[in-house]
């Protein structure tokens, strides 16, 4: 098949068991590795959803300048759509992201402005979203698709990603975890599947520092994509039974664990993710089966404590 664009190839992303790490008597854990589609993470199907669905509603056009605030992978993804679409983008990070994601951002052709980030992430991510916000008032082409708060967020996981997930496993599914970053994919992935299986058990996962469902206080820490230390307006709050928090050194350990037992090269929410996914697996037993995604892959953080060992 020949793609018209590198956009036509989104998705479809493997399922893959884990065979060394679970424990004996625990549930099957699968992962949904989304280091392998394009743009290398989970959020170039959101950032491609929301772009096509402002362009169906004509809020973007040829002088467009798309403009996000984000902890990382979101904005590459619009980065990598803008080149492809022919918008200017501007990306607004905390500076406490990897140098990777910033590199990649920019080799999109993309702007990125840095905000400091004084040990709060949330007033952090707050303050990138003011600053887009105040860009979008004084020029009348800046479009903020604000992922923390647009449902075409949860669409693409709801009528792909999910869909995805039901036809690759075809069978019971009887736990899923996943990482709160803007709640788009627990939510969108969520709904699908416990509208298949109303008894399946859903964990929202937190950092430890940034575990704002769970009533935790907000700084910083080093799973970069989730723990935006705000409460996301399009998660749905009803969806998970209960909350999974887990530590920078528990997920990176996980993230590791990933590569050198399973083969995955994959990013450190993708740790936490499987951290969560593996105690769920223990709780829910044999004879089961968990899912889970991995958001990214593992060369965007070389510069991070996930690689400090081979430095």
């Amino acid at each position: 098949m020949i793609y018209n664009h590198v956009l036509d190839a989104i998705g479809h992303t493997p399922i893959i068991r884990l065979n060394r790490m679970n424990q004996p008597g625990s549930a099957e854990v699968l992962v949904k590795f989304e280091g392998l589609n394009v743009g290398g993470s989970i959020k170039t199907r959101t950032a491609y959803n929301m772009i096509l669905a402002a362009e169906k509603m004509g809020l973007v056009h040829k002088d467009t300048i798309i403009v996000e605030p984000t902890s990382g992978n979101q904005g590459i993804g619009l980065a990598l759509v803008g080149a492809v679409r022919g918008y200017k983008t501007i990306i607004i990070m905390p500076d406490s992201v990897s140098e990777e994601r910033r590199l990649l951002v920019k080799h999109y052709g993309a702007e990125v402005k840095l905000i400091h980030d004084a040990g709060n992430i949330g007033e952090c991510i707050e303050k990138c979203l003011q600053t887009a916000l105040k860009m979008a008032e004084e020029d009348k082409n800046v479009f903020v698709p604000q992922q923390f708060e647009n449902p075409n967020n949860i669409k693409a996981h709801k009528h792909h990603t999910a869909l995805e997930i039901l036809e690759q496993v075809a069978g019971p599914i009887h736990g899923f975890c996943s990482g709160i970053g803007t709640g788009g994919t627990i939510t969108g992935i969520g709904e699908v599947l416990k509208a298949q299986n109303p008894d399946i058990l859903i964990w929202a996962v937190e950092p430890e520092n940034a575990a704002i469902l769970a009533g935790g206080t907000i700084g910083t820490h080093m799973q970069m994509g989730i723990g935006d230390g705000v409460i996301p307006q399009i998660l749905n709050q009803n969806i998970y039974e209960d909350i999974y928090i887990v530590s920078d050194d528990e997920a990176i350990r996980t993230a590791k664990d990933l590569a050198r037992l399973e083969g995955i090269m994959c990013g450190i929410s993708s740790g936490t993710n499987v951290a969560a996914a593996l105690k769920m697996a223990e709780k829910l037993g044999a004879g089961k089966t968990v899912v889970t995604v991995l958001p990214d892959t593992a060369e965007r953080y070389f510069s991070t404590p996930l690689f400090e060992d081979q430095r």
